[in-house]
């Protein structure tokens, strides 16, 4: 296992999770596929249906940008803003201060800043790449309650509609959205290490 720990397994799964939901255009998929193989190959010793809903979604052809921007942008089929799947949006700009997903975002930036993360002021606290991000540089803190909080809470909820809704667009994304609800059982669930030699490659 090159002498890593469950915290550094589940910090490089988070960072291969957190590129593999971000635009074709923002990241170098071949250099991402590289690292899967060995992110994925040492995940199978702590938390094999992950690992497997990973390579599952790897073994899909990667979409285009055009095809992810008519999934995840402009107006989405699917959104990754997580607010946006359990709270209504405000009918009008008067009430939006005020709305349940607001209150949640607000909530979601003082969980970073226990952490002393600093937020992007251009983008939303409840951008799931960004969740996801936040995640892997927190892995050594696994038992933090409020870490923990930010996944049961704040997290964890909201992947079965995002599920569900993947899951009716029939893309596969929909595996890597299984593939993170069970990394975060294996993160707030830590297990002991077991070693599985077998190789995992892609394209």
């Amino acid at each position: 296992m090159n002498n890593m720990n469950q915290a550094e397994i589940i910090s490089n799964a988070y960072k291969l999770i957190a590129y593999l939901w971000c635009n074709p255009r923002d990241v170098d998929a071949e250099e991402i596929r590289k690292d899967a193989s060995a992110a994925i190959k040492a995940l199978k010793g702590i938390d094999g249906e992950s690992a497997r809903l990973l390579s599952r979604f790897l073994e899909h052809e990667p979409v285009t940008e055009d095809e992810y921007i008519e999934l995840f942008e402009l107006s989405p089929q699917c959104a990754l803003y997580l607010g946006s799947h359990g709270f209504e949006e405000p009918k009008t700009c008067s009430g939006a201060a005020n709305c349940d997903r607001n209150k949640y975002m607000v909530e979601v930036v003082n969980l970073y800043r226990h952490f002393g993360l600093a937020l992007d002021k251009n983008e939303l606290p409840d951008y799931l790449p960004l969740m996801v991000e936040f995640l892997s540089l927190t892995t050594r803190s696994q038992n933090d309650p409020v870490r923990q909080k930010l996944i049961k809470e704040y997290m964890l909820p909201f992947m079965e509609p995002i599920g569900a809704r993947l899951e009716e667009l029939k893309t596969p994304y929909l595996y890597l959205c299984q593939a993170l609800t069970a990394i975060f059982h294996a993160d707030l669930e830590p297990t002991e290490i077991t070693t599985n030699e077998e190789e995992v490659t892609y394209g």
